[in-house]
């Protein structure tokens, strides 16, 4: 049997359970109820896709989701059997994408969306997505980068970036980080230094140059000074 269909099996048979839990009718729950029903249904998602992941490993993910701030996503990458976590997006219609932009950044491989918010995102069949914005290599242009929010976007740094005197260079992290250079011969170094010395669990993978000058070098992964 395929991993895909025995996934499809596993995930049919936790919703069953899930749905037969006697006396529960899941629209009258109430928000700690519905909390408690999606951490379960979430751990038992996380156990499907990634059954050899530890259980405190598991649980330490949940938590994490659990505490993250909405609007939120969780994505998975199955070759490296990795999870990130994807948080304070500005409304819930971005965090698909940005989720998987995020994964996909951190793991070089198309990810599959596991959970939004406080909803399973799988009807039972994971889809791993390629995303476009992480192959984007040409002159710098604001709307290819992807992860970011919108107040990253909306930065003054980054909207005069085009024009600022060189040399210059991007760095971003797949949580959606990012920290600009110009003006200075170490900028590459600069900006990777900054960025890699960002308060975050050092799990969550190292920066990446974003752009030197106004060239777009992500889907080269460069994490030292070119």
């Amino acid at each position: 049997m395929s991993g895909t269909a025995n996934f499809k099996l596993k995930f049919m048979g936790w919703v069953g359970c899930i749905c037969l839990i006697p006396g529960i009718a899941f629209a009258g729950l109430t928000t700690a109820q519905r909390k408690s029903q999606f951490e379960r249904a979430l751990g038992l998602v996380i156990s499907a896709v990634t059954p050899d992941m530890p259980v405190d490993e598991r649980d330490r993910l949940i938590e994490a989701y659990m505490n993250g701030k909405s609007n939120k996503g969780l994505a998975v990458q199955d070759v490296y059997r990795g999870y990130i976590v994807s948080v304070l997006h500005e409304d819930q219609e971005a965090v698909g994408d940005r989720a998987l932009e995020a994964c996909q950044m951190r793991f070089a491989k198309p990810c599959a969306l596991v959970a939004i918010n406080d909803e399973i995102a799988t009807d039972g069949q994971l889809e791993y997505k390629d995303m476009p914005r992480l192959h984007y290599a040409g002159d710098f242009d604001l709307s290819q980068i992807p992860t970011i929010r919108l107040d990253t976007r909306n930065r003054a740094d980054l909207q005069r970036y085009f024009r600022a005197s060189e040399p210059k260079a991007i760095a971003i992290h797949p949580w959606g980080e990012l920290f600009i250079s110009w003006g200075t011969a170490d900028a590459q170094q600069t900006v990777l230094n900054k960025c890699n010395n960002f308060g975050r669990d050092k799990q969550n993978g190292p920066c990446f140059l974003y752009a030197i000058n106004t060239k777009v070098v992500l889907p080269e992964r460069i994490t030292r000074p070119k």
